[in-house]
């Protein structure tokens, strides 16, 4: 593992430890562990998708997009219709039978919600990554919402549809949100798009009341429909998606922030989906302040 403790940041007064590498290589070191060991899984339109040597998580192995420029050329909105597009063009066959599929999926807004509600049913919720509003609108009926959203196109969606909630448009990773003051977090579709995936965690850390819960949904690449398809999963999106969990990365991840991750029903546990939903709790605290391993 070629790392090097170069410095520290301090997220909702928690300090933290960035992990760097000590190379003059253009590779991303693992969001998970740190290590540069690492073996290509495929690549696409120049950026390459790796699996780590030593821990296994997935990822894009190139150097980060800034924030800026992620919001100002790859909002997610855009890079999307782009993705359909391709694909439409590319697997024109698979893309009509997901539309014949499409009503009777069940509404991915009502589920969120329902996830939420698993673990809290009232009090106040910060949607980290909340998109164009659509959750804090729901979520609103039965909680005091607050959002974080990093696109100020999407953000503005939100403000319109939830007037009356405070909505920070900022990367979540510097957003300023009051630490021990939320009863649940939530981060839907968040952490497959952010470059410091264990930075925003330690958000979602901080800003949680003791024994708080954040409750995550990304993609996962542990499903059986990912082996199946490959690189071409509906799962991928390059490079909006820059992280690739499987329960056993993402329970590692929640850990080294500092979370409990809580027990996984057992539909959410079947190999089938190629979304993964877990829920992790803050323990109770500690004496002293806490340091984490991030970068």
């Amino acid at each position: 593992m070629v790392i090097s403790r170069t410095s520290q940041t301090e997220i909702c007064g928690l300090e933290f430890v960035i992990l760097t590498s000590t190379s003059q290589s253009d590779q991303r070191p693992c969001p998970l562990c740190g290590a540069l060991e690492r073996r290509l899984v495929f690549q696409r339109d120049g950026w390459h998708v790796v699996k780590c040597s030593a821990c296994n998580m997935v990822f894009i192995g190139d150097q980060p997009l800034a924030y800026g420029t992620q919001a100002a050329e790859h909002d997610w909105a855009d890079d999307y219709e782009k993705e359909v597009s391709r694909r439409k063009k590319d697997r024109p066959l698979l893309m009509f039978f997901s539309r014949l599929t499409r009503p009777f999926r069940t509404d991915a807004t009502r589920r969120q919600f329902s996830h939420a509600i698993h673990w809290k049913r009232e009090g106040k919720l910060l949607d980290l990554g909340c998109g164009d509003g659509r959750f804090l609108a729901m979520a609103a009926r039965q909680f005091d919402v607050t959002g974080v959203e990093l696109s100020a196109r999407a953000a503005q969606a939100a403000k319109e549809r939830v007037p009356q909630a405070p909505i920070l448009v900022s990367p979540v990773t510097d957003a300023a949100v009051p630490a021990d003051s939320f009863d649940i977090v939530t981060q839907f579709g968040y952490l497959e798009h952010e470059w410091q995936p264990r930075v925003g965690l330690g958000a979602a850390f901080c800003a949680l009341k003791s024994g708080g819960v954040v409750v995550i949904k990304t993609t996962n690449y542990a499903s059986w429909n990912r082996i199946v398809m490959g690189e071409n999963w509906c799962g991928i999106h390059i490079p909006s998606h820059c992280n690739y969990f499987t329960p056993a990365t993402l329970s590692r991840m929640l850990r080294d922030a500092g979370f409990d991750p809580q027990p996984r029903p057992l539909l959410d546990r079947l190999p089938t989906s190629d979304t993964l939903w877990m829920a992790a709790r803050k323990p109770q605290p500690q004496t002293g302040v806490r340091s984490g391993a991030i970068f």
